[in-house]
Order: C-alpha cells, then sequence, then structure tokens
C-alpha cells in the first residue's frame, strides 16, 4: 500500500494498547476497592488514584485513536489514489486499453481503495490490539493473581482467532461473488454514462435502463446473502464465546476462592478482567464487514500494481542494442493504415544534441512519423532504435520513457498546476517546478495567479489561455528530464506572442537535449541545424531556404496520426 501504512496502523495500534493497559488498571482498582470492602481491609487510597487516572487515559487514548485512525485512513486513500492512476497511465502506453479496464479503474479508486484503507488503518489496528488483549490480560492473572486460572484462559485464547479463519474460508465464496457484482455493476454504469448521447440516438434508453435495474437487483440479492450469514454468525459466535468465557473465568475464580487458592479481591479482580478477554469477539462483526473487504480490496489492488509495466527512466534502462551513437535511428522503416502505407522506406540518423525540423503538407505523415519516434506507433517493416533502445525488444513502455512529447493540442488534467506537472515528475520540488516553468517562459503568467502553482487549470485546460497551456506542457517536458524532446506543431492554436515566447523557450534549450521538431512556421525552422521534408511517402534532407510555402501550408484538417 502507501510507504507510511505500516507506520500509521502501528502508531493506531500502540494506543489502542495503552487504552486496553488503563483499562484493565481500572478495573484492577475496581476489584481492590471491592475486595475491602468485602474483607475488611483498608483499602490504599493509591488505588482510587489508579481508578481516576487510568479512567481519563483509557477515555482519552481511546478518542486519539479513532481520530488518528480516521485522519490516517483518509491520508492512506489519497496515497493511494494517484498510484493506482500511475499505473493506468503507464499501462496506456505500453497497450490497449482491456475492455473492462474503465470500470476496473473506477472501483479500484472507490471502494476498493476506501476499504483498504478503512481495514488498515481503522479495522486492522483495533483488531491486532483486541487479539493481544487476552494474552495480556491472561498473563497479568497467570503471573498477579492465580496461575492456574490464567493458565487455562491462556490455553483457550487462540480458538476466536481460529475460529475466525474458519469463517473466513467458509464465506469466501459468498464474498467473492458479492464483490465481482459490484464491479459488473460500477462498470455497467460507467459504461452508460460514458455513452449517454449515442444511448439516446439509438432509442435504447429503456433497455440500458432494465439491464441497471436487474443487475442492481442481483447486486443487491448477493449483499443481503453475505450480510445474513454474517449476522448469524455473529450471533452465534458472541452468545456462546461471551458465556462461555465469563462462565469459566467466573466459576473458577469462584471455585479456587472457595478452595482457598486466592482471596475474595483476587477473584473479583479475574472476574472484572474477564470482561476484556471478549475484545476479539466485539470485531467479529467488523470483520465479516470491514475485514473480508478489506482483505480483497487489499489483493484487488496489490495485483494492480504487479500488473503495472516496468517503469523505465531517462537514462535508457531496458534492453539495447549496444549502438550509443545517436538520440534516434530509423532504418527502412515503412509504417501504414490497412491496406495502404503511409511512410515508407524511411531512414534517418539523428545524434545527439541536434535540432531537427521536419516539414511538408497537412496529412503527409509528419505527425505519423513522430508517433514511430515516440513509440506510439509500430512500424510494419524496419528498425526503430531510440537511445539505445531497441523498439521490437524494449517495448512501448520503455521508448516512450526516454523521451517527452508536447502535442499540438495540449492535454492538461483537471487539477492545479503543480499535479499537471508532477505527472512527469512525481518527486519534483516546488523549486525545480518553478525552474521548469521559468524555462518554458510561463513563471510570471503562475506567479501572478492568486493561488501560484496551487492554481486550478479546469477542465482540459479551460482556464489557462491556449498558450498557457502550450506553455505548462513545454515546462512539463522540461520537467521530466529526459533527453529526447519531440515537438509535435508548439506553437500551433497560440497567439502571436505565446509563439514568440515558445519559441525562445526552445532556442534556450541545452546543448545536450536532442530536439525534434514537426512545424508548419518558418520562425521555427531558423532553430534547426537540420529539415527533412515529407512527401510521398518519404523523408528527405532540405536546406531551409528550399522549404516551400506548400511545405508550410495548413490545410483544414490535421494529421491523421
Amino acid at each position: 500500500m502507501s510507504p507510511r501504512s505500516s507506520h500509521r496502523a502501528r502508531m493506531v495500534g500502540a494506543v489502542h494498547l495503552v487504552e486496553i493497559v488503563a483499562t484493565a488498571l481500572v478495573l484492577v482498582a475496581v476489584g481492590q476497592a471491592i475486595g475491602g470492602h468485602l474483607e475488611g481491609f483498608v483499602v490504599n487510597p493509591g488505588w482510587y488514584w489508579a481508578m481516576g487516572v487510568g479512567g481519563v487515559v483509557a477515555a482519552a487514548a481511546a478518542g486519539v485513536a479513532m481520530g488518528m485512525s480516521g485522519r490516517h485512513a483518509r491520508a492512506e486513500e489519497s496515497a493511494l489514489h494517484p498510484r493506482i492512476l500511475d499505473v493506468l497511465y503507464r499501462r496506456s502506453l505500453s497497450a490497449p486499453p482491456a475492455p473492462d479496464e474503465g470500470g476496473r479503474v473506477v472501483t479500484l479508486v472507490g471502494d476498493n481503495a476506501e476499504r483498504v484503507s478503512e481495514y488498515r488503518q481503522v479495522f486492522y489496528p483495533d483488531m491486532i490490539a483486541a487479539l493481544a488483549t487476552p494474552v495480556i490480560v491472561c498473563l497479568g492473572i497467570l503471573v498477579g493473581l492465580d496461575w492456574l486460572t490464567g493458565l487455562v484462559l491462556l490455553v483457550m485464547c487462540p480458538v476466536i482467532p481460529a475460529l475466525i479463519a474458519g469463517f473466513l474460508r467458509l464465506f469466501r465464496k459468498r464474498s467473492s461473488e458479492s464483490r465481482r457484482e459490484r464491479a459488473r455493476l460500477t462498470a455497467r454504469y460507467l459504461d452508460a454514462i460514458s455513452n449517454l448521447v449515442l444511448i439516446r440516438m439509438l432509442g435504447a434508453g429503456q433497455r440500458v435502463e432494465d439491464d441497471l435495474r436487474r443487475r442492481g437487483e442481483t447486486n443487491r440479492g448477493t449483499i443481503m446473502k453475505l450480510l445474513a450469514g454474517n449476522q448469524v454468525v455473529i450471533i452465534v459466535i458472541d452468545g456462546l464465546f461471551s458465556l462461555l468465557f465469563i462462565v469459566m473465568s467466573a466459576g473458577m475464580a469462584m471455585t479456587r476462592w472457595q478452595n482457598g487458592h486466592i482471596s475474595a479481591t483476587a477473584a473479583i479482580i479475574i472476574v472484572l478482567l474477564s470482561v476484556l478477554l471478549l475484545e476479539p469477539l466485539h470485531q467479529v462483526s467488523a470483520f465479516f464487514y470491514i475485514g473480508m473487504g478489506g482483505i480483497a480490496s487489499k489483493k484487488a489492488i496489490s495485483r494492480w500494481f504487479e500488473e503495472a509495466p516496468r517503469a523505465v527512466s531517462a537514462g535508457g534502462d531496458g534492453p539495447t542494442t549496444g549502438d550509443g551513437s545517436g538520440a534516434i535511428r530509423l532504418r527502412d522503416v515503412t509504417v501504414g493504415y490497412g491496406d495502404s502505407d503511409i511512410l515508407h522506406g524511411i531512414d534517418l540518423a539523428i545524434p545527439r544534441g541536434s535540432r531537427i525540423a521536419i516539414v511538408g503538407r497537412s496529412g503527409a505523415g509528419k505527425s505519423t512519423l513522430l508517433g514511430v519516434m515516440t513509440g506510439t506507433l509500430h512500424p510494419r517493416t524496419g528498425k526503430v532504435v531510440v537511445d539505445g533502445l531497441d523498439a521490437d525488444i524494449a517495448g512501448v513502455g520503455a521508448i516512450r520513457g526516454v523521451s517527452a512529447s508536447v502535442n499540438q493540442r495540449t492535454w492538461l488534467f483537471a487539477g492545479t498546476i503543480a499535479d499537471n506537472l508532477a505527472v512527469a515528475n512525481p518527486h519534483a520540488t516546488a523549486e525545480q517546478m518553478w525552474q521548469a516553468l521559468k524555462r518554458a517562459d510561463v513563471a510570471d503568467d503562475v506567479a501572478s495567479m492568486p493561488r501560484g502553482l496551487d492554481s486550478d487549470v479546469g477542465e482540459q485546460g479551460c482556464l489557462l489561455s491556449g498558450g498557457q497551456a502550450q506553455r505548462i506542457s513545454l515546462a512539463r517536458a522540461f520537467l521530466s528530464g529526459r533527453k529526447i524532446l519531440l515537438l509535435d506543431e508548439p506553437t500551433s492554436h497560440v497567439d502571436i506572442d505565446s509563439e514568440q515566447r515558445i519559441i525562445d523557450a526552445i532556442s534556450r534549450i541545452s546543448a545536450d537535449t536532442t530536439v525534434v521538431m514537426v512545424t508548419h512556421r518558418r520562425r521555427l525552422l531558423d532553430l534547426a541545424s537540420k529539415v527533412y521534408r515529407v512527401a510521398d511517402g518519404t523523408l528527405v534532407p532540405v536546406c531551409a531556404d528550399e522549404v516551400t510555402r506548400e511545405d508550410l501550408e495548413r490545410a483544414g484538417s490535421e494529421d491523421r496520426a
């Protein structure tokens, strides 16, 4: 789970143990007071102080544990959300989404994250403390009051967790069925919401409504079966074992007192302390709802993390060709859609630290060529090597991991500017973010906003101008620290001032960074050390002054990829 999950759980568990020890002290003090009255001896005033102090400490510890567990659960849930979404992002780079992936992710970040957080930070520490309570009490009775009674009760303690484990196995199938039905219902609702317009156009609203109602009823039925079984188990266990432990401890204490083995005060204290032996039974009802659901959710989230593609650093970890001479190398590459080839026989070698511009009329295949370099598009034939990684060996995720892209249509996630920058580098500090914004010539714009880095960008960046959004996207690329920068029309859809600021930012990129620009703007050609033209599916080098008006004209439609 989250890195601090175990530490937080131990803190709550420790406070619970303080509460239990303080409660035991209060019961011992009460037993001393009652025993003194029955046996006619003067009770030490210290026991009355112990009763008061113990009660205050127990109450305070209970309140602190409740507050801590709630805060820790919310912190755990907040920490899980970005980790789950990070896996989704990395999976999207290496493979198309599975048919049910949307519903699965919604379930993971919603129901599963909440359940596992409650389980880890609320139920688990409380359960561990509850299971430790009988052991502590029995050892106290064994050492301080009566060794035989303490020993017998101590031997009986393992029965409760063994019984709980048995019922866990008994109800595992029913619990799994309930979770599957909830996941199916979530996926259906998500699919219906995503396609509301299409459903209405096809007149399928009633059919979808009936299907959702039927699945909702099935889900309700599985939940009610699970709850009904749980209630029966709770009644049987709580009634039977509460009676068993209380009667057994009281019976042994009274028998030992009557036989003269222990005093009346010791017998009273044993009877009072036996109430604490029931602590694990108080957790049984929570176990079947929070415990079983939390364990299952933990397994689901763990599987999601285990399925995550391996993260690839900017250093180029992964299978290599051993050829470190260039940043990008394409050999006899052919790319097509359907039966037609868009690019064929492409040979291109881009040295490290070079500035390359790619021009050509709209639809010629410039963005398709850039897609091959990013690993998004796999060629039909030929070899692609990016930063020493062979695309056929390393896989899409590895190729995407060594370059940073800025597309002509900037995508910003709903959230803050800091959130969007952190996509490229989750561990970046505020100072590093400001430095990246400064390099992209947008730091002054962000600084003028009331909340700075914490300013919301809105849905798809609607609260920013086109130029600001594009420059934040460029800053995000800088923040990634990758040494290959792929720019697809970086100055499109922006005003003249923003265009100049983007060009200035690109001109200041360090010499050790390789830049490949697809552009329709002649002003960007001045930054390029070499220019290539895409025409008729081929790639040919040209001089900057040989670039024609047709190469720079933008048609009404965008590139095909």
